[in-house]
């Protein structure tokens, strides 16, 4: 008798008589059938069963409990989860095992979603297939007598795959997720209709993840392979460590080659290393170098060729790293290769005395990012990395050089070659610290971050935790820069560097030189610290040495004006040109929390050269030797009653000079002094006092006192800081320092005065005042008389508030050449104030600013400078899900108009920008690869895979952007889609020489930009522009003429619903150099390169047609080429096929040209 019982479905769930069956069966209605006596389960409304990566929906099945095996009848419906993409099962009926996560389906239908694989969008993201049995083993899908489609349609005819477009019938289809797909015996059917005249033996897809090996023939045309064809197979499946694919390629005009090589290799626990080989040419068909120059280019890229990529990510519980290097010739570097072409056809190498480059040499490229930690087996080891370094600096150089003419003041493009490592091992016994820095700056001082253009850095710690004891090491070779004041900002001037190929170039900075080289090396060893009574007795040891050269670069303009003296300098307030000083010393330390006694000896060598009162060039060298002994005497926190506290601190020093009886003695006297003036509940009153005195005697040789106490001064220095601190904290600053020179008529040489005010009214309300007064005085005259020559004053005012922020800064400089017995008298004044206003709306926050820099030079044989520069600038800012910047600026540079030099560089500056980004879709946007990398509904998507999918992205572009390693056109058409952002900017300077003789603003731009980029709905446009003129300078009289002209725009629309829609591609690159002579006479025209494709989605598939012309320069003529192009919406990026024409120019023919699922790039543009 068969027994039915209805229960709720937590009691259905404990009567079923398996555990592991149990654990993994839901119903999604109230209630279930169960039949006992043959294991039956029945709901109308069906039953959720998981199983690992599989999840069933079924009516009625019947559970075998000794195999596990459930079979089940009146349909279900199956998902099994793939890394790669779901696939859905519909089925009339089936069997599946939970042992081992098999199963069969009779008279099914399903799908096989491949967006993340080929980036397709919905409804064309899916490849459907039906069969009357489908097998599930090993995670393959094996489907019988088959049919396949793309056509989304077919969703509506199930059993009906004739009322789609199109499908395929094959005997056999293989489904290998993270793989391929492979049909056999396969006839393509439009609607009913059987096309095909034969049955297709075979045919193979690729749908891993991030593999190119083509699996079925391609075919392509390309000037320097030829006519080619691919094909190749992948090995390893999904879950195999171990992953690849081949595919050789065979080539008419090159030969064989290794089109495509992978190995990929998954580790347990470390990430996944790649490696991939392209176009490896393994037999060239030209075997003998060409006596012919003009045919080296072409035999180069022919006879040797390859493109190996190296990579390894990790990102896991500790840390993340990321590597990727790129070693290939230097024809498969898409930049490099159009540079080069340029170089060759232009005849650029001989004109800037180089030799040719030649395209079959190696470059490479590397690029790190790890911060790994909680490394090895005790958990105490870290490693933090960034590397961007190539190995071919002078080819890297060419890409460089050609971006010179784009670099102005402010601006934003960079070419650092750059390395930082560091790795710790800390734990409780010790801490093991070492680190390396590198910097290479191709183009020095480019943009405001240029602090360096060299740099080497080697450092070491090391710290034994129980005894102290620790070993110190710190070597640098490198430069500094620094950034420009406003009183000195010149939009027009030019720094003049030799680049890494031996070529001069000039070009605007935004940063200068500081030192030409800032040399160190400290070594530090502390032998432990040792208990002794109350005190802590430790020995240490030290190496100390710097070795520093001030830049002596000189503005052009100021040279010009000025002539080539210390006066035209950037660094020209500077006196020491040089100093090396090595000190090697011990010190003995025995010390406590309030007192402290050190001994300390060692040896000295220093070199001086010093430029006090100097300005055509010379210096004066000071050379010493000397062996020094120093006592130190300590003793704080004094006690003075119930008022404050006291300390002292004492040091004692002498040198003794190699070869001669000089020696010199310091005497340096420290004291302080805390005092609780007033003590109250609600009010605090202290007063800290500091005082130093520093003075210098010399025994020995008069003649040599100078020399041996050249860098050191005599002073007397106190600080003092009043403090209130009640309701509000109150804080008076005021500070003292006069000194003067140790040796000969002991005369002032610096007076410093500073004082300040702050009140902090509450935590978000600040008032601030400070004032300085630093002063600089020489001796070094005619006359000997003692002479104020460079004096600086400064003070400032700062307000801020929780809605307000206000402040105003000043700064005087005045620079005197007074009785110099070098240069005529001169009188240098320079000013520049700010004044800054901002207030905070809600959710908002507006800026003014105003400065204005002035330098006023006087020389009294006639010469002279006076320049002013002003700058006016509002900025409002919206924070939150959805922020707007606006910009404006507005900038005046004046030189004076008596002088024609002067007169034709003042110029008015102008700059406006706007930017809008919806940070909100900007998330769904990574929300969205989100959801397909790790295959979670969107409420399962925690932050930190978020933030991982953001650095998978910006990490793949960020190797591509920082190397220019794509054409501009491969970058073109990537713009849009799925982002909400506009920004718009325009620049433009206005010469006013040139204004005042035309009235024309249009006609007086020395330099006009701007650009557009805007993405929203399925439309991006992107367009950029620069246009420059200037003045020339011919025969002594000036003609302004146009420079150059440059135009880039590009357009992607998809006008429409996906699918059903059409979408249009367009890029323009205009170019005209006014300066080139010999573009008309190559029939260069303005126009570089267009392209322009106009596609009309027809459902599942698309017909485009396309149109390229570009300028070349091999054959001085425009080469064009057109064609029809078929492409399926699920592999949006890549056309099966296209068939069209193309003319290389030239005297050249026109022929037909095609491919097979291999579409060629575009044309290359020529500047």
């Amino acid at each position: 008798m068969k027994r039915k019982f209805i229960f709720l479905l937590i009691l259905s769930a404990i009567i079923i008589n398996s555990k592991s069956y149990s654990e993994n069966a839901t119903a999604d209605s109230d209630e279930v059938v169960i039949d006992l006596n043959d294991n039956t389960m029945t709901s109308e409304r069906g039953v959720v069963v998981t199983n690992g990566n599989m999840k069933g929906l079924f009516y009625k099945l019947q559970r075998d409990p000794v195999t596990g095996e459930i079979t089940f009848t009146n349909n279900a419906l199956m998902n099994i989860s793939q890394p790669t993409g779901n696939i859905k099962i519909e089925t009339e009926g089936g069997k599946v095992s939970q042992k081992d996560e098999k199963g069969e389906f009779y008279n099914s239908f399903a799908y096989i979603n491949v967006a993340k694989m080929t980036g397709a969008e919905a409804p064309n993201d899916k490849i459907y297939f039906g069969s009357p049995y489908i097998k599930y083993e090993n995670e393959k899908i094996y489907a019988k007598d088959a049919w396949v489609t793309t056509d989304f349609n077919i969703v509506n005819f199930q059993k009906e795959p004739q009322k789609a477009g199109y499908h395929i019938f094959s005997s056999d289809v293989i489904v290998e997720p993270d793989k391929q797909i492979t049909l056999k015996k396969s006839d393509l059917f439009i609607g009913e209709k059987d096309v095909m005249p034969f049955t297709f033996p075979w045919f193979r897809a690729n749908i891993r993840s991030g593999s190119t090996v083509p699996l079925f023939i391609t075919i392509q045309s390309d000037d320097d392979y030829g006519a080619a064809t691919s094909m190749g197979f992948l090995y390893g499946n999904r879950r195999d460590k171990f992953r690849g694919g081949f595919a050789p390629k065979f080539a008419d005009k090159m030969g064989i080659l290794v089109g495509r090589w992978e190995n990929w290799y998954r580790f347990d626990n470390a990430g996944e290393t790649r490696l991939n080989i392209d176009d490896w040419l393994v037999y060239a068909k030209d075997k003998s170098e060409p006596k012919n120059t003009n045919e080296l280019p072409d035999y180069e890229k022919r006879h040797k060729r390859y493109k190996v990529e190296l990579t390894h990510d990790y990102d896991g519980e500790n840390g993340n790293f990321h590597f990727i290097s790129q070693n290939s010739t230097r024809s498969m570097v898409g930049t490099l290769e159009d540079l080069m072409d340029k170089y060759e056809n232009n005849n650029v190498y001989s004109s800037l005395g180089l030799k040719r480059f030649k395209f079959d040499k190696n470059i490479g490229f590397y690029n790190l990012d790890a911060n790994l930690f909680n490394l090895g087996e005790t958990k105490d080891l870290s490693f933090t990395g960034k590397m961007s370094l190539v190995s071919d600096k002078k080819a890297y150089g060419l890409i460089v050089y050609d971006k010179i003419d784009d670099i102005s003041y402010g601006s934003t493009i960079d070419h650092d070659l750059y390395t930082n490592l560091s790795l710790t091992k800390d734990n409780d016994k010790f801490r093991l610290n070492a680190r390396y820095d590198y910097l290479y700056d191709m183009d020095p001082g480019s943009t405001a971050s240029d602090l360096m253009s060299r740099n080497e850095r080697v450092g070491a710690d090391f710290l034994l935790k129980e005894n102290g004891l620790s070993i110190s090491y710190d070597k640098r070779r490198g430069d500094d820069y620094r950034n420009f004041n406003f009183w000195e900002e010149d939009i027009n001037t030019s720094a003049r560097k030799r680049n890494i190929l031996g070529i001069d170039f000039s070009y605007t900075p935004t940063t200068v030189a500081k030192y030409k080289f800032n040399n160190f090396e400290n070594i530090k060893a502390s032998l432990g610290n040792y208990k002794i009574g109350n005190y802590i007795f430790t020995p240490s040891v030290s190496y100390n040495f710097l070795d520093r050269k001030l830049d002596t670069a000189k503005d052009t303009y100021r040279a010009t004006m000025l002539g080539s003296n210390r006066l035209a300098e950037f660094n020209r307030f500077e006196n020491i040109v040089y100093n090396n000083n090595l000190e090697r010393r011990a010190d003995l330390n025995l010390s406590n929390d309030n007192e402290i006694y050190r001994v300390g000896f060692g040896k000295t060598t220093s070199e001086i050269w010093s430029r006090e009162g100097l300005f055509d060039g010379t210096y004066r060298k000071y050379e010493n030797k000397s062996k020094f002994y120093e006592i130190q005497l300590g003793r704080q926190n004094l006690p003075l009653g119930n008022i404050g506290t006291f300390g002292i601190d004492g040091t004692f020093r002498q040198d003794e000079f190699d070869a001669s009886s000089d020696k010199t003695n310091l005497i340096n006297l420290k004291l302080n002094n805390d005092l609780y003036l007033y003590k109250a509940e609600n009010l605090d009153v202290t007063n800290k006092f500091k005082a130093e005195i520093q003075k210098y005697n010399f025994s020995g040789n008069k003649n040599n006192e100078e020399r041996r106490l050249i860098t050191k001064s005599d002073y007397i220095k106190f600080d003092n800081s009043l403090v209130f601190d009640g309701t509000t904290t109150t804080t008076y600053d005021i500070g003292y320092k006069s000194s003067k020179n140790p040796y000969g008529k002991k005369n002032k040489n610096a007076e410093q005065f500073t004082t300040g005010l702050g009140i902090k009214f509450d935590e978000n309300t600040n008032l601030s005042l400070k004032y300085t007064d630093d002063k600089r005085f020489t001796s070094k005259t005619n006359s000997e008389k003692n002479v104020n020559d460079l004096s600086m004053k400064q003070y400032a005012i700062n307000f801020e508030t929780k809605k307000y922020d206000l402040g105003f800064s000043n700064t005087d400089i005045d620079f005197v050449g007074d009785d110099f017995s070098t240069i005529t008298d001169f009188r240098e004044d320079i000013n520049e104030h700010r004044i800054r206003a901002g207030y905070k709306f809600d959710n908002s926050k507006i800026s003014l600013t105003y400065a204005e820099g002035k330098d006023k030079l006087k020389v009294n044989d006639g010469r002279y400078l006076n320049r002013k520069n002003r700058m006016y600038s509002v900025a409002y800012n919206i924070y939150g899900d959805v922020e707007q910047d606006f910009i404006g600026t507005f900038k005046t540079y004046r030189y004076g108009n008596t002088r024609i030099a002067d007169d034709i560089r003042n110029t008015d500056t102008y700059s406006f920008s706007y930017a809008y980004r919806d940070k909100r879709f900007e998330q769904e946007e990574l929300m969205k690869y989100a959801t397909l990398e790790y295959e979670k509904p969107k409420d399962q998507i925690t932050n930190d895979e978020i933030e991982q999918i953001r650095a998978i992205l910006d990490r793949k572009s960020s190797f591509y952007n920082q190397f220019e390693l794509t054409r501009i056109q491969d970058e073109t058409f990537r713009i849009g889609n799925y982002k909400k952002t506009l920004s718009a900017y325009v620049n433009f300077e206005k010469n006013n020489k040139r204004y005042s003789q035309t009235g024309n603003l249009k006609d007086s731009m020395s330099k006009f930009s701007g650009g557009l980029m805007v993405s929203y709905n399925r439309l991006g446009i992107g367009y950029t522009f620069t246009e420059k003129a200037s003045w020339k300078n011919s025969g002594g009289s000036y003609k302004w003429s146009k420079d150059t002209k440059e135009h880039e725009i590009s357009i992607l629309a998809k006008i429409g619903k996906p699918s059903q829609g059409w979408k249009i591609k367009t890029y323009a690159m205009f170019y005209d150099n006014k300066n080139d002579t010999v573009s008309s006479r190559n029939r260069k025209k303005t126009l570089d390169s267009i392209g322009v494709e106009i596609g009309k989605e027809m459902g599942y598939y698309e017909w485009a047609v396309s149109y390229e012309n570009r300028y070349k320069t091999s054959s001085k003529d425009y080469e064009w080429r057109v064609g029809v192009h078929f492409t399926l919406l699920t592999f949006p990026n890549n056309s099966l096929f296209g068939i069209g024409a193309k003319n290389s120019g030239g005297n050249k023919s026109t022929k037909p040209d095609g491919y097979l699922l291999d579409r060629p790039s575009q044309l290359k543009n020529s500047y």
